[in-house]
């Protein structure tokens, strides 16, 4: 029996959409592990035809790649001089990371305990996210469960100033080429999250924040 022609038609296209988006992680993957190892500087430029040539593809994936980095913080573009790579202190990720443990302690310390009951299995929900991404080894899926989580615990604090503040850090970036260097360790890192999630659920605020800030701070001695 044959197949509509339109059918045929909409799955060739599926087909080409998956095949581009699967070009564009791939490039993206790429580029973000060669910016964590160093092998691209801060300050270094990226040209989307050279790198065309080397993954053997249009410009148009390279683009998209670079526009993704470039909303995670890690690439930023500027007329007449190109996209390059964000430049990053060690000294300014450790004095993040350091605020951001003091940021997540005091937030959580000021939960209001049913607003916490109102989200807490959204909360669960994003630690489940970040097991089954580090059993699959999908390092994107965790870092986005990783950033949700703690995002979420921030935004449910009284005190509207802090989410902004913590926004400011740019987390999510600094998480994403951090987890990169520590690809291989993604299941101890799920897991380092269950004590929060316990205290969470018991409303024990002050240990919390306690957990939060040591977890912030366990990072601080393999940062560069």
């Amino acid at each position: 029996m044959n197949m509509p022609k339109v059918s045929v038609e909409k799955s060739s296209q599926g087909a080409v959409i998956e095949i581009q988006r699967s070009t564009r992680d791939r490039i993206r993957l790429t580029l973000l592990k060669r910016i964590s190892e160093g092998v691209y500087l801060p300050g270094e430029r990226l040209k989307e035809l050279t790198l065309a040539h080397e993954f053997d593809v249009s410009q148009a994936p390279v683009r998209e790649a670079f526009r993704e980095l470039e909303t995670l913080g890690v690439l930023v573009s500027e007329h007449y001089r190109g996209t390059r790579v964000r430049e990053i202190s060690g000294p300014e990720t450790k004095d993040a990371y350091q605020l951001r443990g003091y940021l997540e302690e005091i937030a959580a310390q000021l939960i209001p305990l049913p607003k916490l009951q109102e989200e807490m299995e959204s909360i669960e929900g994003q630690q489940v996210i970040m097991r089954a991404a580090a059993n699959d080894g999908d390092m994107d899926g965790f870092a986005r469960a990783n950033v949700k989580f703690h995002r979420s615990i921030v935004g449910l604090s009284s005190n509207r100033i802090l989410p902004k503040v913590w926004d400011s850090l740019e987390i999510g970036m600094r998480s994403r080429l951090n987890l990169q260097k520590n690809e291989s360790k993604l299941l101890s890192l799920a897991e380092i999250h269950q004590p929060i999630v316990d205290a969470l659920r018991l409303g024990d605020l002050k240990q919390t924040g306690v957990l939060l800030r040591e977890h912030a701070f366990s990072f601080l001695d393999s940062l560069p």
